[in-house]
């Protein structure tokens, strides 16, 4: 009985913990890793128009945030042509639901080694993406996640 009691206490007290630190991140300047964090307030903006996304085209992972929300989050990022996407699969991770935001009202700011681009998400439904999108992924983050529930695509456009 004292054995139940001692591992009680402990799955409530990793329970408390993991609260904290999920609400903590929500406190933090960004993501932190793979949970949401605040607002992006740090680094510089971009003022002058992105058209060319070439120098994004290897980095593996952009913090991203809606305007409409005060929350960020960590996210792919793929190019082609000089033109950027932001892939969302529909089912993993479960629960995501910021696509739904980002089809309403696109505005967002996004943080790119440290720099900030104010940008609108645009839903792109051009087929070719898929076969752009799997060759792309699998080289820069290995085997693809499930795709069952659909994939949506998001160009980026920089506002000024």
């Amino acid at each position: 009985m004292k054995i139940l009691r001692i591992l009680a206490g402990g799955v409530v007290l990793l329970a408390v913990l993991t609260l904290a630190l999920v609400y903590g991140a929500r406190l933090h300047d960004g993501p932190l890793a793979i949970l949401p964090g605040g607002p992006l307030a740090s680094g510089d903006f971009v003022d002058v128009p992105t058209r060319d996304w070439t120098f994004a085209t290897d980095l593996s992972e952009i913090e991203l945030q809606l305007e409409s929300q005060s929350v960020s989050r960590t996210t792919w990022i793929l190019v082609r042509d000089g033109v950027a996407y932001i892939p969302c699969s529909l089912s993993f991770p479960p629960g995501k639901n910021w696509y739904v935001e980002a089809q309403r009202d696109g505005r967002a700011i996004l943080r790119i080694e440290g720099r900030r681009y104010r940008v609108d998400l645009i839903r792109d439904d051009d087929p070719s993406l898929v076969g752009f999108a799997r060759p792309e992924i699998e080289r820069k983050y290995g085997s693809p996640p499930s795709t069952e529930a659909g994939v949506l695509f998001f160009r980026i456009a920089t506002r000024s």
